[in-house]
């Protein structure tokens, strides 16, 4: 798949510092090099070792894809082998994502804006309406992906 345009220019500006509460996180200039592998770092079910997930990009419309190869629990325990989020906007060391067709509203009754924060090890998520140092579901990056 290709990145967005808009995606790549990121690679000709500055190295970014990616960092979030559960510490420093690695510099990255282009949005690729987060498309990769990853697996849950609390859930085994969900781990590297196996059922990793994978997150990709397409430049039009711009949106990121998770990907596992067998089914996935989501938030409401309904099992799906992917999602599909609007990129709203990429910024240091995080991406603002809607979920397309999210069922889960914030208190204030509107469709939450997750914030895909990068850590040194992966990702975590974060919500718009929520305290900046909460971030949950840590991520972390696969050596390699479960055959």
């Amino acid at each position: 798949m290709k990145t967005a345009h808009f995606l790549t220019a990121l690679a000709a500006a500055p190295a970014l510092c990616l960092g979030t509460p559960y510490g420093t996180a690695r510099a990255a200039g282009d949005i690729e090099t987060l498309a990769g592998y990853y697996g849950d770092a609390t859930d085994p079910a969900l781990s590297c070792a196996t059922n990793p997930h994978e997150l990709s990009f397409i430049d039009y419309p711009p949106h990121a894809f998770l990907t596992w190869s067998k089914p996935a629990p989501d938030a409401a325990g309904r099992m799906r082998t992917g999602e599909r989020y609007d990129l709203l906007s990429v910024g240091e060391g995080e991406l603002l994502l809607r979920l397309e067709g999210e069922d889960q509203r914030t208190d204030a009754g509107g469709v939450p804006v997750w914030i895909m924060r990068f850590t040194a090890v992966g990702y975590c998520w974060g919500r718009t309406d929520w305290p900046v140092v909460r971030c949950e579901r840590p991520q972390v990056r696969c050596e390699s992906p479960v055959s």
